[in-house]
Order: C-alpha cells, then structure tokens, then sequence
C-alpha cells in the first residue's frame, strides 16, 4: 500500500511575498501538496534501489511564472546519493520543461539509486527549490520512504561447486570366462591346442588368486551349451554331459579356489547362435536372424537353422563349433589398501601407488597443504584432470581466482565440472549473464544451484525460485522470501548456520508470525554478525 505524505507548505507565503512586487499569489491560502512514495520502505532489487514517487499538484499550487527544481536523495549514516532532478514550469514560462498548469496536476519520478552498504537505514527526501521571477528560495526538504530492505544481500554469491571424487574403490569386483570347445555331438573335451591354451591361461589366472591374499573368489560357475542343430531333446542331454565333463576339469583346475561351484546346463544356445551370427561375416545375415526370430517354438526354430545351414555352410563352419562349449565363470573381489595403508605408503613408497590411490590421499588428509601436494603428483605423473580440477576448486576457495584459472586451463575441455566452476568464476567477478552460459553449458546439480543465485543477483527473482526449488541449495529459502513466498521460504528455511536462523527469521516476520521471529531471530543473534544487522534491519521493524 502507499504512504501519502501530506505537507502544508507555509512557505508559500513566502514566496507570494517574493512575487508580489509582479504578481499578486495565485492563492492566498496555503496549498496542501500530497506526495505517495511505492514502496514506503525501499528495498534493494539486483544491487539497485528503485522507487516510483508521485507529486499530485493541487488546483492553484503552481503559479504560472514559477519553476520547481525536485531532487530525489537518499541520506543515510555515511553519506547521501542524489538522484537526477525533475524541473517543473508553470505555463508562462518559455522552457522545455514539464508543464504543471494552475488548475494543478499530477507526475510520478521514476528514481533509481546504486545501493551502498550502509542504505539499510536511510531516508529519501525530496529537495525542493522554488523560483519566481529569478528569485529563488529553498524549501524544506520532504521525507518520502524510510529504511530501506536489502534482504537480497543475504544470498551466497561465493558459488556451489564440489572436488571431483577420487574414483578409489577399495573393493573391486571381477568377473573372468573362459570356456572349452567339443566336437559335434560330444561331451568330450577336445584334445587341441586351443583347448590346452585356453586351460593353461585360466589355470595361471586362478593360482594367481589363490596366491594373492588381497583377492577372495566369490562365486563359480559352470555353464555347458550345444548348438541349435540336433534336436532339443539331444542338445539338452548332451549339454548336461558337457556340463559334467566341465565339472571334472574344474575339480582338477580349481582346487582350493572356491567352496562350491554352481553349474547349470542352458541346451540349444539361441541367445549365443544371434551374436556369433551379428559378429560373422556371412551374407544376408541379418535376413537370417529376422526370418529366425519369427519363430518361438524351440523344435520350429531349430530346424529351420539346421536347413538354413545347408544353404550358408559358413553356419556350419564358423558359426556352430563355437557354440558346443561350457564356460568357467569366475568372481572374485581385490581388496585394496586401507586408508591407514596408504598413508604409510606415503612416505617412502609414493611412486608405487596409482592415480586414484594418490587422489584418494589428498581426499583424506585434513590439511590443504597436503592435498595440494597430493594433486600436484597426479598432475606431473598423469596429468590427471581431477588433479587439476581438485587444485583449481581448492584455490578457489582461498579466492585465488587467478591461481584457480591458471590450473583450469589444463582440465579436458567441455568437462562439466570446468564449465561450472569457471561460471562460478564469473559470478564472483559480477558478470552474472556470463556466469549464467557457463552454468547452463555445465548442466551439472552444482551449476542449476548457481544458476539461481545468478538470477537473485539479477533481481530476477521468480526464475531464481523456480530455479532453486527443491535443491536444498544455502540460497533456496532466501530466494522464495525474495519472490514473496515466504510460505515456502519457512518450509525450506533451517537453523544449520545463523544465516540461516536468520532467514527463517525474515521469513517469520513476512508471515506474521512472532513466535518464529523470536525462535528463529535468538539463534541468530548468537552471532555478533546478525545480531547488529537484526537491531537495524527494516524486516523486523514490526517486532521491535
């Protein structure tokens, strides 16, 4: 609602004794001047305070052969701004001016003002002089607002951004195949080099984890196959035979590695005959795989690929063989070093650790120092792109923007993380519209957060709330109080931090309710910080 301000100008009287001498007063009862100022206390919207004050001109206030010179100023603790003047003439008077005519009038100035610290407290006044006939005179000034919001003030602009994780896993699970081949319509193993290499090869494999106490076998399996060319009857007898036969090779070969071993029998291979086909080379296969898949019957299917083999023996020879097999499937889990391992490590054997390993050191050492020095390993032996990020992010929160800009320089370019953090870069610089781009090419959680603070300091504060609610971001609750939600600012607001007691207690206040203003506003104040602002903060104004 608007503050009028009705002022009875005495003074002009004296100024109808300055023109009396030309001119006998327009009117020789004072004039009532009335004066409505929106908002009445001023609030400070994207670093500027704004104001719409309207002067109504009453009948016979303005005399014709007079000027008014109206200067907007606001006055506060440190100082004053002065806004641009407005000069209004009467309508015998040869200027460019705007007109107020002796039956009176009505303008509204627009005034904008930088906001400064200090503005909190403030008034806007209008400084008035009068001139009749080149006689001047100044008039008292008229007080028009007081106080002035900068509730916005409150947002983080510092930016959220995260180190990148270490990628370290210190349990890392595996799983290894390898399987042996038999002849058609056999549950023989072949007796062929192919066979004895594979065997060989995994046998190592497993006396490798039996060996190494940082690997534990976790599971085991057998699984035994025959190719979809004899019959389902005969293919799941002799995928059964095929999958004993494993089994005897196994009790030979994994020894010690496992307390059971699950096997299983699949029969006519289906799912392995359409990728060994999508991997081959044969003509029309794709024709092949599509006229196959028409059919859901196991027998029908069946015989239509022994039939089809006739015709594309490329079936036969390279499709078929490696589909009368059993695999041997193994899972086992590496049991990496432990935390209090790698900091021994640390010391004296540093160069036998991996990337990760290192940046998982920087990631538990509690001093900067040390992470820094951890980074800056993994960015001489690899040129890791977290350990250059993680250095960036880190200089960036020593404000070190320069520092920070010189080791992004290396990370991998359109990283999401990179584009985030040099938007946060440009919002700390106050170029928000760039910071904005930045953020919106990132994409990442961190950067749709900023992209909302962006918007507060923009004073756009509807995408600023729609951008950051539900996020749980430090500026969430504060941008809904800044769109006039301050339902929802209570429902997303905290006691974590005093800053944020101190929201909810402005969020409080908007709603009228006392009882949260007092809750909130005793937490806050615990702090020195906030509570000198609470003692002067407009907000609160009503639970003084």
């Amino acid at each position: 609602m608007m503050k009028a301000t009705k002022i009875i100008l005495a003074a002009c009287v004296a100024l109808a004794a300055i023109a009396c001498s030309s001119q006998k007063p327009v009117q020789n009862t004072a004039a009532d001047l009335s004066i409505t100022c929106e908002p009445h206390i001023l609030e400070v919207v994207g670093g500027k305070v704004d104001a719409a004050i309207t002067i109504n001109f009453p009948a016979g206030y303005f005399k014709t052969n007079s000027m008014m010179v109206v200067t907007p100023v606001i006055v506060y603790a440190d100082g004053q701004r002065t806004g641009t003047p407005y000069i209004y003439q009467g309508e015998q008077i040869k200027a460019n001016y705007r007109v107020i005519p002796l039956k009176g009038g009505e303008h509204t100035l627009n005034v904008s003002f930088d906001f400064v610290p200090g503005m909190e407290q403030c008034v806007l006044q209008l400084q008035n002089k009068v001139t009749i006939n080149g006689k001047s005179m100044d008039l008292p000034p008229v007080k028009v607002a007081d106080g002035c919001i900068a509730t916005y003030r409150l947002a983080d602009f510092s930016g959220e951004f995260q180190p990148k994780p270490d990628g370290f896993e210190q349990i890392t699970s595996y799983t290894t195949e390898t399987s042996i081949l038999f002849d058609v319509n056999s549950s023989q193993v072949k007796n062929n080099g192919q066979n004895k290499n594979a065997l060989e090869v995994y046998k190592s494999y497993l006396r490798d984890l039996k060996n190494d106490s940082r690997y534990n076998v976790t599971s085991a399996e057998i699984v035994a196959y025959a190719s979809p060319e004899g019959g389902v009857d005969l293919n799941d007898k002799l995928s059964e035979d095929r999958a004993k036969a494993a089994e005897n090779t196994w009790a030979q070969m994994g020894k010690g590695l496992s307390d059971s071993i699950k096997v299983s029998s699949v029969g006519q291979d289906w799912e392995g005959f359409k990728e060994a086909m999508a991997n081959s080379d044969i003509e029309d296969k794709d024709l092949i795989l599509r006229v196959l898949s028409m059919y859901s019957d196991p027998e029908v299917r069946e015989q239509e690929i022994k039939n089809l083999s006739f015709i594309y023996e490329d079936i036969k020879k390279d499709v078929f063989p490696g589909l009368r097999r059993a695999s041997f499937v193994v899972s086992a889990e590496h049991i990496g070093y432990s935390d209090e391992e790698l900091k021994s490590m640390a010391e004296n054997q540093l160069a036998m650790l991996s990337e990760a390993e290192i940046l998982h050191l920087a990631t538990i050492s509690d001093n900067n120092e040390n992470k820094k020095f951890y980074y800056r390993v993994t960015t001489e032996r690899w040129g890791s792109n977290t350990g250059y990020y993680n250095l960036a992010a880190l200089s960036l929160n020593e404000n070190k923007i320069e520092v920070a800009l010189a080791y992004l320089t290396h990370t991998d370019e359109g990283d999401p993380d990179v584009m985030n953090l040099l938007g946060v870069i440009e919002m700390r610089r106050g170029k928000y519209e760039n910071a904005i781009n930045l953020f919106e090419q990132s994409g990442t959680e961190d950067a749709l957060k900023n992209i909302g603070t962006a918007k507060i300091a923009l004073g756009d504060y509807t995408s600023a709330a729609e951008a950051l609610a539900g996020t749980g971001s430090r500026n969430e609750a504060l941008a809904f109080i800044l769109d006039g939600q301050a339902d929802k600012a209570a429902a997303a607001s905290s006691d974590a931090t005093a800053r944020d007691s101190y929201i909810a207690a402005i969020a409080a206040a908007r709603l009228g309710d006392a009882a949260g203003v007092k809750e909130h506003l005793a937490k806050a104040i615990e702090d020195p910080v906030y509570a000198e602002k609470a003692a002067k903060d407009a907000e609160f104004a009503d639970y003084r």
